[in-house]
């Protein structure tokens, strides 16, 4: 599976049994909540790009809403255990904290950069709409493979950390680095992505290394 999370939802939504009109909105949907964001988008440019009627979009999805939700819900219940599932394989390897840490922060920086869009609607609306951040921290806080206890115990089983840190938190701290820095590529723009990443890492691991 690619690692770009819209390409294969495109895929996905290619092999679903839907009628056109349908098709049609999602595609749009997707394209101009990227774009535009959610609350830039209107119902009436989502019919125009998708070149359908907007009663066709009501027909199907009774409210721009739900049509946001028809679009996020397959990434996260169908691609997001997958893309969690492939990290944690890869970072479970990793017995020295440094080398971990190196790990996380430029496998993941990677990811959010490469899939921009996605994580954009997602972490934007997850701040501002209830029903998407239910969804988004069901999928995180999965039972079947958590990721937050299980990169909390990878980290903990170097034996590196300090024994005084909330686990939790140090994850917290990490990907709140990289999403963070991700934020400023998105809006501001990076000159050295290399030193600034290298940067991270060592506060990082200054902060929580025994």
């Amino acid at each position: 599976m690619s690692a770009i999370v819209f390409d294969n939802y495109k895929t996905w939504l290619d092999e679903q049994k839907i009628p056109k009109g349908q098709k049609k909105a999602l595609l749009a949907g997707l394209d101009l909540f990227a774009k535009q964001g959610y609350n830039g988008t209107s119902t009436a440019q989502i019919a125009e790009k998708a070149e359908i009627s907007q009663a066709t979009i009501f027909k199907y999805f009774k409210t721009k809403q739900d049509l946001l939700v028809a679009i996020i819900q397959p990434v996260l219940d169908n691609f997001f255990p997958k893309y969690r599932d492939d990290f944690l394989g890869e970072f479970e390897e990793f017995s020295q904290l440094e080398k971990a840490v190196h790990f996380f922060i430029h496998n993941r920086y990677q990811f959010v950069k490469d899939n921009e869009d996605a994580i954009m609607i997602i972490l934007s609306e997850s701040l501002v709409n209830d029903e998407i951040r239910t969804m988004f921290m069901k999928a995180i806080n999965d039972s079947s493979n958590p990721i937050v206890p299980k990169v909390g115990q990878i980290l903990k089983s170097t034996g590196e950390l300090r024994d005084d840190l909330d686990l939790p938190a140090v994850i917290r701290t990490i990907a709140g680095q990289v999403v963070l820095y991700f934020m400023q590529h998105r809006f501001i723009g990076n000159q050295n992505e290399e030193k600034d990443l290298k940067m991270m890492e060592e506060q990082i691991i200054r902060a929580i290394k025994k």
